[in-house]
């Protein structure tokens, strides 16, 4: 019985001491500075407790963003330095372009990730994704390619395809590919 409790009290401390030496090293980490800071980047770094975003000639004011977005965006688009933030009554939304790949982020009211949309051509594409549309409509030109990535749900993409006579786009969601649409051209 001693040794039992010994050996989990031992397992348990070692765990602990792996964990705060992670969390200090996570802690201390730096992010590469952006080239180019935008007007909400400089409010940030003055501790500004509500940023405020301005449209790129300054001269009106869209919102006030939430740090929760804000955080979210730099964790995951920090290289970016392009983007322009709109606003609704909803939501916001983040858009930019980054490597010939149009971007659309958008989060709720209270900063949280909602989707992130790509918008991109046939060169762009997966090869397996690619491959497999091709496969089956061989004869069809894929002219533009939508990703959709949401949290907890497998990435969706939307292929639009045309040929001399019709006009396809497909839902793409973990292999499966649907006829989401289908249109005839006008003579």
């Amino acid at each position: 019985m001693k040794k039992i409790l010994f050996t989990s009290l031992f397992g348990l401390l070692a765990a602990l001491s792996i964990n705060c030496s992670a969390q200090e090293e996570f802690a201390y980490s730096k992010t590469a500075p952006r080239k180019n800071p935008t007007p909400y980047m400089k409010l940030i770094a003055e501790n500004v407790s509500e940023p405020t975003y301005y449209t790129p000639d300054n001269n009106d004011r869209i919102t006030n963003i939430t740090l929760r977005a804000i955080r979210h965006f730099l964790v995951n688009f920090g290289e970016v330095s392009n983007e322009i933030w709109y606003s609704t009554p909803d939501m916001f939304v983040a858009m930019f372009r980054l490597s010939d790949i149009d971007y659309r982020v958008d989060y709720d009211r209270k900063g949280n990730w909602i989707e992130t949309y790509r918008t991109y051509d046939e060169t762009k594409m997966s090869s397996d994704l690619r491959s497999s549309v091709k496969s089956s409509y061989w004869d069809y030109h894929i002219y533009l390619v939508q990703e959709i990535e949401q949290p907890r749900h497998p990435v969706t993409y939307i292929v639009h395809l045309e040929n001399k006579t019709k006009l396809i786009n497909l839902q793409v969601s973990d292999g499966v590919i649907f006829e989401w649409q289908k249109f005839s051209k006008s003579k």
